[in-house]
């Protein structure tokens, strides 16, 4: 039986970004109408993106990540309980089709019937291919083989809005939930940089871009090595995406989401920049240059010290994971800290740990590599002697002594 075209109680709600309409809608019927966009970096795209501090990076499309199965199927057998739920809402973007094009057509894209007595309709006219999921592609998906899919799912719809906000709806919900892959969420953000200057841009944005281009700049010492955690990425590296933004973010803010939510207190026309962030309290010790839109010279630090680590340690495989690439953040935060950035001679601090035996077994437990690391870093290159720092085991205290023995 055709069930199309559909007409469904709809709650209208407003809020700041846009309205949108809550409707029960059958997940027989999202299996029909619904699809998702792989976020994916478009390696050969025609006219890269953005370009900032002289590189540019490849476009970004899409924003969900790649499903998974044992998850499907672990949602299909839930749907088949007696007591299955599903309160929370599926998160969709209507109107554009599976290439990402606005469609216009009157006679197949979605549309609200507005009654004078307050309700609305959500009218529905046909089973094209035109919801993208913003949020919650599993549990649609997760419905495909059951025997339920009768059953009502609560929706959140938005008509017309901007693929570049779909993009921004889903990183808000998911950034700081261990379930999706911070790499992906992070990605996300370089669909910021595409609505404005990098004046306007949050501590996130930024160290996304910076990340981005160490991934792709031919110049790079991190060129190909960086794992971005979504299609098209060629790295088979296991340094993550997340560790290297992560680390720039230690440089420049204390709280980088408290950042964000003040600078989206406004939009980018109406002067959103960096100067409404002046008064927000943070203990980063770059971060002068950030709010003083310092970008290339807070880049060349970074790229000084990153080539720094490349040429004088990546003969130890420690560096090429995410656990030492953190240590790494670690040190350059410290020495920043400690040496003030106009005076840095990151090089010759580096050089001074380079004979230290990083394949060492003392560097073999993961769990306490990336503090290892960081405090041996910091006594070989002079910094600090060992006994400034809190080392309260005393046979890691003789192991480090037998590590530095030569200082």
């Amino acid at each position: 039986m055709n069930k199309f075209p559909m007409k469904l109680p709809a709650i209208k709600i407003e809020q700041p970004l846009g309205d949108f309409y809550v409707v029960s809608i059958p997940a027989e019927i999202l299996l029909k109408v619904c699809y998702t966009i792989r976020a994916e970096i478009l390696d050969e795209f025609e006219e890269p993106s953005v370009s900032h501090v002289g590189t540019f990076i490849n476009k970004l499309v899409g924003n969900q990540r790649i499903t998974s199965k044992s998850r499907l199927d672990e949602i299909k057998r839930y749907t088949e309980t007696v007591d299955a739920s599903f309160p929370n809402s599926i998160i969709l973007g209507v109107n554009y089709s599976t290439d990402g094009t606005l469609v216009t057509d009157e006679n197949v894209r979605w549309d609200i019937e507005h009654k004078d007595n307050g309700f609305y309709y959500l009218i529905i006219p046909t089973e094209e291919r035109l919801a993208s999921i913003i949020d919650g592609q599993h549990r649609v998906f997760g419905f495909t083989n059951s025997n339920r899919k009768d059953m009502e799912l609560l929706c959140s719809v938005y008509l017309d809005l901007p693929l570049a906000y779909h993009g921004r709806i889903f990183t808000n919900i998911n950034i700081n939930q261990r379930r999706v892959d911070k790499n992906l969420a992070y990605n996300l953000f370089q669909f910021d940089m595409e609505q404005g200057e990098p004046s306007s841009w949050s501590p996130e944005t930024l160290a996304v871009y910076f990340t981005r281009v160490l991934s792709e700049d031919e110049n790079s010492p991190l060129r190909g090595k960086i794992k971005l955690g979504v299609v098209n990425g060629t790295s088979n590296s296991t340094i993550s995406m997340a560790s290297i933004i992560d680390g720039i973010l230690s440089l420049i803010t204390s709280n980088p989401k408290t950042d964000r939510d003040i600078l989206q207190t406004k939009k980018v026309s109406e002067g959103r920049d960096r100067n409404m962030l002046l008064n927000t309290p943070s203990k980063a010790p770059l971060r002068k240059l950030y709010l003083n839109n310092k970008d290339k010279t807070l880049f060349d630090i970074i790229f000084e010290f990153l080539n720094s680590v490349v040429n004088n340690l990546w003969k130890y495989g420690v560096f090429k994971k995410t656990l030492g690439i953190q240590a790494c953040f670690d040190f350059l935060k410290i020495i920043c800290e400690n040496e003030g950035y106009n005076h840095l001679d990151i090089n010759r601090l580096i050089e001074k740990a380079s004979y230290i035996n990083f394949d060492d077994p003392f560097f073999g437990v993961q769990s306490k590599l990336r503090v290892r690391i960081k405090n041996t870093l910091i006594v070989a290159s002079g910094i600090k002697v060992l006994s400034d720092l809190s080392i309260k085991n005393d046979a890691d205290y003789l192991e480090y002594k037998r590590l530095l023995m030569n200082i």
